[in-house]
């Protein structure tokens, strides 16, 4: 069994905010060649995550808010915002599904967020392809 606490959450919103990328992730799953990643981000404000998508024909994102407030962006091939979503628990918007081939970035709204990020492995780093620019 796996347990995963105050401290632990403690310490990864503390990473995230020395980090110049202004986020941290401690993974859930075990290996980066699981059939199922399941890992906690901690962002903070400033942090950038470029636009981006998942090609891979099953690699759906789902996004479950624990803490904080982010929004959710959907672009269209030619960077233009087509979709955004508020989510925080005010707004009762707390679960967030990307499909594959869908552009997204998020913005992040309070420090400290945490979500609960769920995807199918194994971990693919990005190729240009996969990056809007």
């Amino acid at each position: 069994m796996k347990i995963i606490g105050k401290e632990i959450i403690a310490k990864v919103h503390s990473q995230a905010k020395e980090s110049s990328r202004q986020r941290m992730n401690y993974n859930i799953h075990e290996s980066l060649d699981e059939e199922i990643h399941k890992l906690l981000n901690s962002l903070q404000p400033g942090t950038e995550m470029p636009i981006h998508r998942h090609l891979h024909p099953e690699k759906k994102e789902t996004f479950v808010l624990l803490e904080g407030a982010l929004e959710v962006l959907k672009y269209d091939d030619n960077k233009n915002i087509v979709e955004r979503c508020l989510m925080s628990h005010e707004s009762g918007n707390i679960v967030c599904e990307i499909m594959p081939d869908e552009w997204h970035s998020f913005h992040v709204l309070r420090p400290n967020t945490l979500i609960l990020e769920i995807k199918r492995g194994p971990y693919i780093p990005f190729q240009e392809i996969d990056l809007l620019k």
